[in-house]
């Protein structure tokens, strides 16, 4: 089991979950009513943009879809360098698509603001 911290999005749903490694965000997200963006609707690609933070000791090896990195450099959220690097040594951003993200470990979890 993982820790994921959701916070500013929501005071009332705000706080400290419990979840399974390997659950989609969006999922764990849905179950406790936190307001993020759950499906992408033509245009909107991008509207669950997330700010990351593992909170463990050590940091996950993450995988990433050249779909996610491509969709983070047009954003602007991240550098097509920051790209680079990740997909280099398998780590993620500090930004991501929540719809994209699985818990691999302690996670604190705050709407992007760019």
């Amino acid at each position: 089991m993982a820790k994921v911290i959701f916070m500013h999005f929501d005071k009332e749903t705000d706080g400290l979950y419990d979840a399974k490694i390997g659950e989609p965000i969006v999922r764990l997200a849905k179950e406790k009513k936190i307001p993020i963006a759950f499906e992408c609707q033509e245009g909107s690609c991008g509207s669950c943009l997330v700010t990351v933070e593992h909170i463990s000791n050590k940091e996950p090896t993450s995988y990433m879809e050249d779909f996610e990195l491509d969709k983070l450099v047009e954003l602007g959220a991240i550098t097509a360098k920051e790209a680079s690097h990740c997909q280099q040594f398998t780590i993620s951003p500090k930004v991501r698509l929540a719809c994209q993200m699985l818990v691999k470990g302690d996670v604190l979890i705050k709407p992007y603001k760019g």
